[in-house]
């Protein structure tokens, strides 16, 4: 939750040029809404009650929170940053290649 304010201004700068998701792995979807609305996060936030055990958590291997990624153009899975403060240079090196015809 530290790492919102960050996340908050990369949504902003880059508004015109990416999309910022989040995924729950909380079991308890009242607290999901009830986190989004104090902390003002804006960015959709995907989450199903199930924990890690839901399909996206175990799609994408997601077994610690936060877990962050940067995805390319195509939707592949570009970066794995260790944190939001890691974000914006994998953002900006994904948003520099272009898509894949």
């Amino acid at each position: 939750m530290e790492e919102v304010p960050l996340i908050k201004s990369l949504e902003a700068k880059y508004a015109n040029e990416a999309v910022i998701l989040g995924i729950s792995v909380d079991i308890n979807i009242e607290r999901v809404d009830r986190t989004v609305k104090e902390k003002g996060m804006t960015w959709p936030i995907l989450a199903d009650g199930k924990g890690f055990d839901g399909p996206i958590p175990k799609a994408y291997r997601i077994d610690g929170t936060p877990t962050l990624f940067v995805l390319d153009r195509d939707g592949r899975v570009f970066a794995k940053p260790g944190s939001a403060k890691q974000i914006e240079v994998s953002l900006q090196e994904a948003l520099s290649r272009p898509a894949q015809p």
